[in-house]
């Protein structure tokens, strides 16, 4: 329990994000602008939908910091770090606040009107404003063409949030309540199978250059998101973007063999990765719906009961 709470707190969560930072940053720059793969406003966001906001500025601060070194050190220089770094940092609050705003408006009972919001609030009207403004100052600090940043930033942030926004929700969730993120020991067996044949299915997938076969693991998901409990396909899309784009990476799969340049094809994998979530995110909360009104219905029967024995 100790771990699992030191793993939410402050320090993991900045170290966790200078990981996600750094390897965008210094991997993902395609083009010499800003980064085309970014996750880590989706790591922070997650952390603080789970916090008070009076106590926001203990992660956000910390982060911020690690942004500003991570743009100084390894990408487009000191000149816009630390603009760029306010520009995540708001991205990232402003995902957190829209998550509970929507939570609260239509969780769990409207989840068509969640799942609507989910893309169009955090998916696109986000990104498309911190977008635009990042794409403002790589062109105002370093000359960088503004409308080229603004289609790479939207695409990466808008990807990452929506493909690892749920899974950084789910962790944080469970480790801020001083619990593991892995499935519970009861479900290690089903797990193990989900787990195990998803991963065959991207292997064999990713091993040849037939893109057509790139909706068996897009398949695989929905179906599991519909019949499998959270705890196992919330961490799925981890293993997607695990071997799929390690693989890709590598130069195997349907994806790598495009004739297209070698960033674009690590979006379209991004892409890939977005659109299978959200097939199956709708499945997934739906069955989270009826489990919690099934939940409610018990509570009712057993309050019923006891008033009846009572009298």
């Amino acid at each position: 329990m100790r771990l699992a709470r030191s793993l939410a707190g402050p320090a993991s969560t900045a170290i966790a994000y200078f990981a996600l930072a750094f390897g965008a940053v210094a991997f993902g720059r395609f083009s010499g602008g800003v980064a085309m793969v970014w996750i880590a406003s989706a790591l922070l966001a997650g952390r603080l939908v789970h916090l008070p906001v009076a106590l926001w500025p203990r992660w956000v601060i910390p982060c911020g910091l690690v942004s500003t070194v991570v743009t100084g050190y390894f990408g487009m220089g000191w000149a816009s770090a630390v603009p760029l770094a306010l520009i995540n940092m708001a991205e990232a609050v402003a995902v957190a606040l829209a998550w509970r705003r929507i939570t609260e408006a239509f969780w769990p009972h409207d989840i068509l009107e969640w799942v609507t919001s989910f893309y169009l609030g955090i998916g696109l009207t986000i990104p498309l404003i911190t977008g635009s403004l990042a794409s403002l100052v790589a062109w105002l600090a370093l000359g960088l063409p503004p409308i080229e940043n603004f289609t790479h930033w939207i695409i990466g942030h808008a990807l990452g949030l929506v493909a690892c926004l749920p899974v950084f929700h789910y962790i944080y969730h469970r480790l801020g309540r001083g619990r593991s993120f892995l499935p519970p020991a009861r479900q290690l067996p089903l797990a193990t199978l989900v787990f195990g044949s998803f991963m065959l299915v991207i292997g064999l997938v990713f091993l040849l250059d037939m893109r057509a076969l790139l909706v068996f693991p897009l398949v695989f998901l929905m179906i599991s998101s519909a019949l499998v409990p959270a705890a196992i396909t919330t961490l799925m899309p981890l293993l997607l973007i695990g071997l799929g784009g390690g693989m890709t990476v590598m130069g195997h799969g349907p994806i790598a063999g495009m004739d297209i340049a070698f960033g674009d094809r690590i979006q379209f994998f991004q892409l890939y990765v977005g659109v299978s979530v959200l097939a199956a995110l709708p499945l997934s909360c739906e069955r989270h719906r009826r489990i919690i009104e099934m939940q409610e219905m018990q509570d009712r029967i057993a309050r019923l009961e006891r008033t009846s024995s009572a009298l």
